[in-house]
């Protein structure tokens, strides 16, 4: 998730744990705790390979084992900060893992997906029920947790306002699941009414919202991907068909396309373009552009491969090329929000 929300997730896991010791410490402290998972960024100042990027982020940062450990020497730490020590080793122990572990399963809901169980398995948790930057979950969230700073920590008032919190921002989560179990359902009956054989179906939201979900499924041969929207009922499920070309793969192996193939989690197709290039569309959040059958204008984050010297080398695509007003006025119009456009 974005970081302001993970900011606020680990304010709430301070006020939870430290409110009624510490007031608005706690939730200045949680608010730094459920930040220190995403500093495996610095790494990005270190090296700026973006391949090795997505290596490291959400890795041993993000894994369940880390956080174990890591918490014993902040907990060690905190006990020493505070003279004489008002709260036991054992609540600061819980308040630092917690505010570890909570950030990295945040994440694991997200379609970008966390190596939570590192280092044992480099398999990524995505449970793609929400989007990375959703507004409604976290304003909410924000808001009502904010409320707790204007009262003193002995206040009911301040512990009603952070039960309203968690209260609003849990049911919201538990509504993104209910929905993504419902449309899942539906893209797997509209596959079925197509007779279109697939290995694998995904269902993900679509950016800053749970309305609008994106259903992405593939086969050795075809990827197919759909867009349903829950305020848009009466409109039916349209599967749009990709030819993956995977056999044009052998003749760009390298290290980087061997990352972009796990980190797409097999949602993805390849295409042959002029000047002996193919490009690779990662297709895990789902299109881009839902007006466009061709990959270079329907999917984001591509990258191109290309032999020079007798190395494969490769590209990043252009980001700055692609009007975000534009497509984000075409998104909340296939939501529903704008009319049809």
């Amino acid at each position: 998730m974005d970081s302001l929300t993970q900011i606020t997730l680990g304010a709430a896991v301070g006020e939870a744990l430290l409110g009624p010791q510490l007031g608005n410490r706690a939730l200045l402290l949680g608010a730094i705790g459920g930040t220190i998972p995403d500093l495996d960024v610095l790494y990005n100042f270190i090296d700026n390979d973006p391949f090795r990027q997505i290596k490291v982020h959400r890795a041993y940062s993000h894994a369940l084992f880390t956080h174990f450990l890591f918490a014993l020497p902040f907990a060690w730490l905190s006990v020493k900060w505070t003279k004489p020590p008002a709260i036991s080793f054992r609540r600061w122990y819980w308040f630092w893992f917690l505010c570890f572990f909570t950030h990295a399963l945040l994440d694991c809901c997200t379609t970008y997906g966390t190596r939570l169980f590192l280092p044992f398995t480099d398999y990524q948790v995505a449970f793609n029920n929400i989007s990375v930057i959703d507004p409604l979950y976290t304003l909410p969230f924000l808001f009502l947790l904010g409320a707790c700073v204007f009262y003193a920590k002995e206040s009911k008032r301040r512990r009603k306002f952070f039960y309203a919190s968690i209260l609003v921002s849990s049911l919201y989560m538990m509504a993104s699941f209910i929905v993504k179990y419902g449309i899942h359902r539906k893209f797997r009956q509209a596959l079925d009414e197509k007779h279109i054989v697939c290995q694998n179906l995904d269902t993900t939201p679509t950016m800053f919202n749970i309305f609008l979900w994106a259903g992405i499924a593939e086969n050795e041969d075809s990827l197919y991907i759909a867009e349903y929207s829950i305020l848009k009922k009466n409109d039916r499920v349209e599967w749009v068909a990709f030819a993956r070309n995977l056999s044009e793969i052998k003749d760009f192996a390298c290290p980087e396309l061997e990352v972009l193939e796990w980190f797409s989690d097999g949602h993805y197709l390849v295409q042959c373009l002029p000047g002996d290039t193919l490009g690779f569309y990662n297709a895990k959040w789902g299109r881009g552009r839902f007006d466009s059958v061709d990959p270079e204008k329907t999917f984001f984050f591509n990258t191109y491969f290309y032999a020079e010297n007798g190395h494969i080398k490769n590209k990043l695509q252009d980001m700055t090329k692609i009007d975000m007003g534009d497509e984000t006025a075409r998104l909340f119009a296939r939501i529903g929000f704008l009319g049809d456009k």
